[in-house]
């Protein structure tokens, strides 16, 4: 197992009170909503490996633990070669480990760390799209919605204008809410 020690990380905090809240009451889109914020919870968690405590201190799950925070910090122009080098390991022999421990090639993992990168730069900044992708690590613009869109459905910006709007409608449920809330307490009180 994975223990991440974010109870202090703010970002962390709401994201699962977010999730919480929208489980317990029934909201429009509430499966996208909770699509979405699963989304961003495990890019936060993928920004705290350094926060990671991991269970049955096997070496395959330090090694693990330490190929993923190589990608977490190196993802935009992270090489292959360079973490078997820093590791003292050959390219072949940490490339097999690396698919024997995750199901995935080096390769797909850094992909996976970039697209998510670019979900949380969609959803929480409005830097352009074009500098998303070259921020993220990709230099050819098409490859990257091309790959985008066969991962997530959708073009980065046909993504980023539904997660705006869906965190639109999750502000308006919130403070139809709270104001249902505050209407009843306040006629209560009289």
């Amino acid at each position: 197992y994975l223990h991440f020690k974010v109870a202090d990380v703010l970002s962390v905090q709401n994201l699962i009170e977010n999730l919480i809240w929208t489980i317990k009451n029934d909201s429009l889109n509430k499966r996208s909503i909770n699509q979405i914020t699963m989304g961003l919870l495990f890019v936060q968690l993928l920004n705290n490996t350094d926060r990671v405590e991991v269970g049955n201190n096997s070496d395959d799950r330090k090694l693990l633990i330490t190929i993923l925070r190589y990608i977490e910090e190196n993802y935009k122009d992270g090489e292959l070669t360079n973490l078997a080098k820093n590791l003292n390991y050959d390219v072949y022999w940490i490339s097999k480990k690396i698919k024997e421990l995750t199901g995935s090639t080096y390769t797909d993992l850094v992909q996976r760390k970039r697209l998510n990168q670019a979900v949380y730069y969609l959803t929480q900044t409005n830097i352009l799209i074009a500098d998303i992708g070259l921020a993220i690590g990709y230099d050819n613009l098409s490859y990257f919605h091309r790959i985008f869109k066969a991962r997530f459905g959708k073009t980065p910006k046909q993504y980023r204008n539904k997660s705006k709007n869906l965190i639109k409608l999750q502000i308006r449920i919130l403070f139809k809410t709270k104001m249902s809330i505050f209407l009843y307490t306040a006629f209560n009180k009289i």
